[in-house]
C-alpha cells in the first residue's frame, strides 16, 4: 500500500535550554552562547525543517522575571549571523511594532531577506491596546517592501542606468499614526518580501486574518485547534482571503524516548525541576517516535503542520530530527529533502506579485 503524501510543514522554536521551565537546571551556561544556538539551527536544517523561530522578550529584563526560555540576543541580529552559517532553512525573528520605527524595521527585515537569500520571516508582535496603529504599521511595512519591482535594478554599464526610475515606487504614506515617504533603499529578495507571521491570540485574531501568511496556535486539544482554525478561516474570508493563503501551525512539545517509559521519565524529571509547576503552552506528547508521529498524523487533518517546542535541548531536538522525522517520511507525511530555495517555497506560499504589475495588467 502506497504511503499517503502530505506536505506537512514543521519548524522549531529555539531557546538556550529547552522550552520546559525546568530544563535550564540540567544545563550549563554554555547553552546561552552563540555556537550552541547555531548548533540547534544546523540540526534543524539537517532534518529538512521549514524554519527556526526566535521569539523576543521585547527587550525587557526586569529583575524578577529573567526567563531562562528567552534567547539572550536581539533576534534580528542573531538571524543575520545565522544566515551566514546555514543555507536552506528559514529564519523567523520576532519584532514588536511598539519598539521600532516602520522604516527602520522594514529596512532591517528586507536586508535579512537579501542576506539569507529569501529565507527571512517577521513574526509581528502587536500591542493589544493599539490595534488601529498596528494595522497601519503593517500596511506601511508592506508598502515599503514594494518600493522596487523585481527588475528595477538594471546595472546597465553601457547606458549608465543603475536602476529604472519608472520601477521605483515612492510610498508617500500619510496616515493617522505614521508619515513615511520612502522608498526603501533595499531591493526585492528571491522570495519577493519576508514572510509575515503571527502568534494567534484573542487579541491578534483580526489582525492575523488581515495580514498573516503563517499563524502559530497553541491548543492543547484537537477540538480547540479545530475551533481556532475555523474562526480564522471565517475571518480570512471577511478580508477577501482564503484559507489556502495561510499556513496554520500548532505548537507541540514532544517528550521522546526509546520506550514510552523513557519518555515518561524525561517528562517527570523535568516537571520535578520546575519550581512553580509552569509548563510550556501547546500540545504535550509523551512517547516513542512512532507514537509522536501517530499524534502528528492525526492532527494533520486540522492544521498545516507544527512548531516544535523541544522541552530539553539539544536532546529533544536531536531525537525529533533523528527519529521522528524519518518516521514521518516513512509514512509519506514529510518531504525527503528541501524542494525550494526560499522560506515561501518551503511553506508552499505563492510569490507576492508586485502591485504595479497587477495594475498594469488590469489597465
Amino acid at each position: 500500500m502506497k504511503a499517503r503524501v502530505l506536505n506537512m510543514h514543521i519548524g522549531v522554536s529555539i531557546t538556550p535550554f529547552g522550552h520546559h521551565p525546568g530544563a535550564w537546571r540540567e544545563k550549563t551556561e554554555d547553552a546561552i552562547h552563540f555556537n550552541a544556538l547555531a548548533a540547534q539551527v544546523k540540526k534543524a536544517e539537517e532534518g529538512g525543517l521549514d524554519f527556526v523561530f526566535f521569539t523576543d522578550q521585547l527587550g525587557e529584563r526586569p529583575l524578577n522575571d529573567l526567563s531562562p526560555q528567552a534567547v539572550p540576543f536581539e533576534p534580528t541580529t542573531l538571524v543575520a549571523a545565522l544566515a551566514t552559517l546555514v543555507r536552506k532553512i528559514g529564519l523567523i525573528a520576532a519584532a514588536a511594532t511598539s519598539q521600532h520605527e516602520p522604516y527602520n524595521l522594514a529596512r532591517r527585515f528586507a536586508s535579512l531577506d537579501i542576506i539569507s537569500k529569501g529565507k527571512a520571516g517577521w513574526n509581528v508582535v502587536v500591542s493589544p491596546e493599539a490595534a488601529a496603529r498596528d494595522l497601519e504599521y503593517i500596511d506601511v511595512i508592506n508598502g515599503l517592501w514594494d518600493s522596487w519591482e523585481d527588475d528595477a535594478f538594471a546595472y546597465d554599464k553601457a547606458s549608465g542606468r543603475f536602476f529604472l526610475p519608472e520601477k521605483m515606487h515612492v510610498l508617500d504614506h500619510r496616515g493617522e499614526y505614521f508619515s513615511v515617504r520612502g522608498p526603501l533603499n533595499v531591493n526585492r529578495s528571491p522570495q519577493g518580501k519576508p514572510v509575515v507571521s503571527h502568534v494567534l491570540t484573542a487579541d491578534t485574531l483580526e489582525i492575523a486574518a488581515r495580514s498573516a501568511e503563517l499563524v502559530f496556535i497553541d491548543p492543547s486539544t484537537a477540538d480547540e485547534a479545530e475551533t481556532l482554525v475555523l474562526d480564522l478561516a471565517q475571518r480570512l474570508q471577511r478580508h477577501g482571503r482564503s484559507r489556502s493563503d495561510v499556513r496554520v501551525l500548532a505548537n507541540v512539545i514532544p517528550f521522546i524516548g526509546t520506550t514510552k517509559a523513557d519518555a515518561k521519565e524525561l517528562h517527570e524529571r523535568l516537571d520535578a525541576l520546575s519550581f512553580d509547576g509552569e509548563k510550556p503552552s501547546g500540545l504535550e506528547i509523551t512517547g516513542t517516535p512512532a507514537e509522536i508521529a501517530d499524534v502528528l498524523e492525526e492532527w494533520s487533518r486540522i492544521v498545516d503542520g507544527f512548531t516544535v517546542l523541544p522541552p530539553l535541548v539539544p536532546e529533544s531536538t536531536d531525537a525529533f530530527v533523528d527519529h521522528v522525522i524519518p518516521e514521518l517520511r516513512r509514512r509519506g507525511l514529510f518531504r525527503s529533502a528541501y524542494e525550494g530555495g526560499t522560506l515561501r517555497e518551503h511553506l508552499g506560499l505563492s510569490y507576492p506579485e508586485h502591485p504595479a504589475i497587477a495594475e498594469r495588467r488590469i489597465s
